[in-house]
């Protein structure tokens, strides 16, 4: 992921948790982190959105939507023709 693309990718993220979430607090650095794994993967900003607005629930830490982003990865990548 390009540097310049980092920032916008996080925002989006959290602004989709908070919605889903139900809260207007600041991000920790421990979902920052959480986040950053994500860029750092490559894993496509809509594939991580529609993970967090599928989960089931309102999540109370960024952490809680991982498993659903995980499964959300896997299945992109096996759509997109990964082994």
């Amino acid at each position: 992921m390009r540097r310049e693309d980092r920032v916008p990718y996080a925002q989006a993220v959290w602004a989709s948790f908070q919605s889903k979430a139900g809260t207007g607090r600041d991000m920790a650095s421990s979902e920052f982190m959480v986040v950053s794994r994500w860029m750092d993967r490559s894993i496509p900003l809509p594939v991580v959105l529609r993970a967090i607005h599928e989960f089931d629930g309102a999540p109370r830490r960024l952490e809680a939507v991982v498993v659903s982003v995980e499964r959300a990865e896997a299945y992109w990548f096996k759509a997109m023709g990964g082994l």
